[in-house]
């Protein structure tokens, strides 16, 4: 039987994560032994923002209110992959160990679906913990 410590799952932080409902989840999920990701969307730094728009306006990422969320949860910094806009899957695709990635981004999951082997759950719908639930549960008895 697989322990919780060897199951990586991902939440995606603009939409889903920042709500207080899946913090809880999320938490209860490391206390449990879980390994949590946080994979963003978002830009990790101003350099890759200035690129991305192609200008040279000073900006100033800090990025504080996802690195708040992470250390109240315990993520620590290296479980934090910044995609600076880019799709997800690629990342998932490689990292082809994460057993679920929730997200309120209907063409993130549905790529995801698509191309890699994590399984996609949307953030939006009524029953996305009890969806994310089912598939620890298969897990643990693979």
């Amino acid at each position: 039987m697989l322990a919780p410590s060897n199951i990586k799952i991902s939440f995606d932080f603009d939409g889903t994560l920042d709500r207080k409902s899946i913090q809880n989840y999320a938490k209860e999920l490391i206390e449990k032994g879980y390994e949590v990701w946080i994979v963003t969307s978002r830009f990790g730094d101003n350099k890759k923002y200035q690129e991305f728009f192609q200008t040279s306006i000073n900006v100033d990422i800090t990025n504080n209110d996802l690195k708040e969320v992470a250390n109240s949860l315990g993520i620590p910094e290296e479980r934090i992959h910044f995609t600076n806009m880019d799709d997800k899957w690629p990342f998932l695709k490689f990292h082809d160990d994460f057993l679920w990635h929730i997200d309120d981004d209907w063409i993130e999951n549905k790529n995801i679906l698509k191309y890699t082997k994590t399984k996609a759950i949307s953030s939006l719908g009524a029953n996305w913990k009890s969806k994310c639930e089912r598939l620890i549960k298969k897990k643990l008895m693979e």
